[in-house]
Parts: structure tokens; C-alpha cells; sequence
């Protein structure tokens, strides 16, 4: 082999580096959300539908489990995708973004149309946990991938 030829193929940079706020969105969408999803339908919501009687109840309970599994599985794709710099994670990952937040509002509008709270505690505690609470880290989260010069940087080499 001729020393001054280089073994193919040659990178003229080194591979992109997910760190700092992109690392800890990494971790959050692949480790931190599926694990919250899945603790709180195995630890509240599968027990909570073992025990209920009526046919309300048990839709609302099964719209959940299947509406956060699902939530759960795309968080995790959505963080490896950025975690190991595919093609489109960043458009994958503000999809999911969004899903995350309509799955959340739709569940709270679901939960209305079933059960038609009248007690406003409740429906504050719902709308806190389901609309509120999502809003900001979602419009955080998709700030930061869409104006964040780490992941133009990173993202841009594909």
C-alpha cells in the first residue's frame, strides 16, 4: 500500500457528537418518558382496570394504556434516532413532539366525553396533568431542535 494513500473511506471530520442539552433530550426521550409511560400504566392504570366495573371506566383506562404505550415506543425511537444521528431525527423528533402533545389534550377531551366531570377539581387536576402540563416541555423541547446550532451542527453532515 502506497503511504500516502489513505484506506477508504476517509473522513475529513470526525463523526458528529450528541452532548450537552441534545444528550439530555436523548436521554430523556429514550430512557426517562418510556419508563415513566410504562410505570404508570403497570403501576396505576392496569391494577385501577383489574378492579373496575363500569364499561366507562374500562374504555377510558384502555384508551390510556394503549394511547401511552404507543407514546412510549415512539419516545424510544425518537431518542435513538437522535442519540445515533439518523437521517431526519430531528423532523422525527419534533413529530413525536407533537404527537406526544395532541395524545395528551386528546386524552383529556376523551376523558371529558366519558366521564363529564362536574366537579371542577377534577377537571382542573386533568386539565393540569394533560394540557398544561405537557405544553411547556414540549414547546422547550421543540425550540431547542429547531433554532439549536448543536443540532444544526450535529444533524447537518447527513
Amino acid at each position: 500500500m502506497d503511504p500516502q494513500q489513505k484506506p477508504w473511506p476517509t473522513w475529513t471530520a470526525s463523526p458528529p457528537e450528541v452532548g450537552g442539552w441534545l444528550l439530555v433530550l436523548c436521554l430523556i426521550l429514550t430512557i426517562a418518558t418510556p419508563a415513566v409511560c410504562l410505570f404508570r400504566i403497570f403501576s396505576h392504570t392496569i391494577p385501577a382496570l383489574m378492579g373496575a366495573h363500569a364499561s366507562t371506566r374500562i374504555v377510558l383506562l384502555s384508551v390510556y394504556s394503549i394511547l401511552f404505550v404507543s407514546i412510549a415506543i415512539l419516545s424510544l425511537i425518537a431518542g435513538l434516532k437522535l442519540w445515533l444521528v439518523k437521517p431526519n431525527a430531528v423532523g422525527f423528533a419534533k413529530k413525536y413532539l407533537l404527537i406526544y402533545w395532541i395524545a395528551n389534550v386528546a386524552y383529556f377531551a376523551v376523558w371529558i366525553a366519558l366521564l363529564r366531570p362536574t366537579r371542577g377539581v377534577s377537571f382542573a387536576e386533568m386539565g393540569w396533568y394533560h394540557v398544561v402540563g405537557p405544553t411547556l416541555p414540549v414547546a422547550l423541547w421543540y425550540s431547542y431542535l429547531e433554532h439549536s446550532k448543536r443540532v444544526r451542527a450535529t444533524y447537518s453532515v447527513l
